[in-house]
């Protein structure tokens, strides 16, 4: 019986990174306030501001990136990609970039007016404000 109940404990240890929350960023003076449509609309190039700023999209490359492709944007991987070669070839819109982790996304969202980007929530602090949790 002790058995079972170390081995579930490794389990749903295991398993919860993948039930931890992420929200969607931008730096902690934006005034932007928007719903999942709204963040769709940003990371499809549809709506290029951000809070009255110029939109800067900010991918990352980190372990938050699946859920929030297949989660918010409903796009993910290749046909993600594809979509945002389409936007920057017809010259619609700026490739976004694709940084290493959260604190690589808070750091640029700090730098950078109109930036947006995600982030895990236990990396959430003072510098940046949470437009949307997914």
């Amino acid at each position: 019986m002790n058995r079972f109940f170390i081995i579930a404990a490794l389990a749903f240890a295991a398993a919860s990174p993948a039930f931890a929350g992420k929200v969607v960023v931008a730096a902690s003076s934006s005034q932007a306030n928007l719903d999942k449509a709204g963040v769709q609309a940003i990371f499809l190039g549809r709506n290029t501001q951000v809070g009255g700023q110029p939109a800067v999209v900010v991918f990352q490359k980190g372990p938050v990136r699946a859920p929030f492709e297949s989660g918010v944007v409903g796009r993910a991987g290749a046909q993600l990609t594809s979509h945002w070669s389409r936007l920057v070839f017809t010259g619609r819109a700026k490739a976004p970039e694709d940084l290493a982790d959260d604190a690589a996304v808070k750091a640029k969202l700090a730098s950078t007016p109109g930036a947006i980007g995600y982030i895990s929530d236990g990396a959430v602090d003072a510098s940046v404000k949470v437009l949307f949790d997914f």
